[in-house]
């Protein structure tokens, strides 16, 4: 908000805003303060600032919400005395317009209780529209209104002037935005459709379980943005699915899945047969050492270690002699018969 106000609009004895420059100088203005009811004069710039000043010399009026409750009142006048407004388009799918009403109801009521929003207009194809003006300091609803099925725009008028606030409500763009647009929300898929473009409008918590959640086939954000576009509406969020998309993406989505698991069996059979090749190998290894061994093994013929007595209680294991003796006589570890030898522990048996 300024930092110096300058009251160029007051309210009269009839409860309208008028400007300095339409009433008499001094206190035969007949006006008031909006706010702290106040009696005003009227000052026409002969010796002070041109405007409005509160007469009392001991008020205890906070200057700044007087400012603003005389801003808001003009906002709400300025809107029925024209019967029409300027609106921001609608996430960028419906275009900036001029909506222009039949009727239009003001609250004029700065701090209030009850639900009532500051404008209610209503259109000749008896379309409703609210209008909520917001500052830095007013007092809002303290019971939240339903904007459900309804139509409302915010407009801040926090950074705006007396001057300049007619040519703000009725041509600029900037500063207000929807609360909530039923008509234009239900219109979002046949616009798109009228461009030869398949949207669905799908609920966030449908987007949320869906399987290209993280590869969205989604309206985005702008022509720079990946991220989609959000819409609220009677207090749910949404985006726009692009139908001819979503199916074909979707579709690659699986197909690629069905690829890369036929890839994973590919290369899990593959590595299941390198290990197969590479046991036989080593096996065919061992089997070539044992043979190796087996040429120079000395021949004798009392080669009947599984004869032994001590062998047969307790070391053969699994067709191999396994007694532990294999170091002192030259065999492998696990003895086999063809490599069997006697030894110190070999009791002939006589039949």
């Amino acid at each position: 908000m300024l930092n110096n106000y300058v009251f160029s609009w007051a309210e009269n004895s009839e409860g309208e805003m008028v400007h300095v420059d339409s009433v008499p100088r001094g206190l035969q203005c007949d006006c008031v303060c909006p706010y702290c009811h106040e009696r005003l004069m009227a000052r026409h710039g002969d010796q002070r600032e041109h405007g409005f000043a509160h007469h009392s010399d001991n008020r205890g009026a906070n200057l700044k919400i007087c400012y603003m409750v005389i801003l808001y009142k003009l906002a709400e006048q300025i809107v029925q005395t024209h019967k029409r407004i300027h609106a921001p388009s609608y996430y960028d799918i419906f275009p900036e317009k001029d909506l222009e009403f039949e009727t239009v109801k003001v609250d004029s009521s700065y701090d209030r209780e009850d639900k009532q929003p500051d404008v209610i207009a209503t259109t000749k194809d008896n379309k409703q529209y609210l209008i909520e003006f917001v500052f830095d300091y007013k007092v809002q609803h303290k019971k939240a209104i339903d904007y459900k099925n309804l139509n409302c725009i915010e407009i801040d008028l926090r950074n705006q002037k007396l001057e300049t606030l007619e040519n703000f409500l009725l041509s600029s763009t900037e500063e207000k935005k929807w609360l909530n647009n039923y008509d234009d929300f239900n219109k979002i898929e046949e616009r798109y459709a009228k461009a030869n473009k398949k949207v669905r409008v799908v609920d966030k918590t449908e987007c949320d379980k869906c399987e290209l959640y993280n590869n969205c086939a989604a309206v985005t954000n702008g022509k720079l943005s990946y991220s989609p576009l959000v819409i609220e509406n009677n207090g749910t969020t949404y985006r726009l699915c692009k139908s001819d998309l979503y199916s074909s993406n979707l579709q690659k989505r699986r197909e690629d899945e069905k690829e890369r698991q036929v890839c994973i069996s590919r290369e899990y059979a593959a590595t299941e047969q390198a290990v197969v090749e590479r046991r036989k190998r080593i096996l065919k290894e061992q089997l070539s050492t044992i043979n190796v061994q087996d040429e120079h093994v000395e021949d004798t013929s009392e080669r009947s270690c599984f004869n032994c007595q001590t062998n047969l209680r307790w070391a053969n294991r699994d067709g191999y002699a396994c007694c532990g003796a294999w170091q002192s006589i030259g065999v492998p570890k696990k003895t086999p018969p063809n490599t069997a030898k006697t030894c110190r522990r070999y009791e002939k048996i006589v039949d």
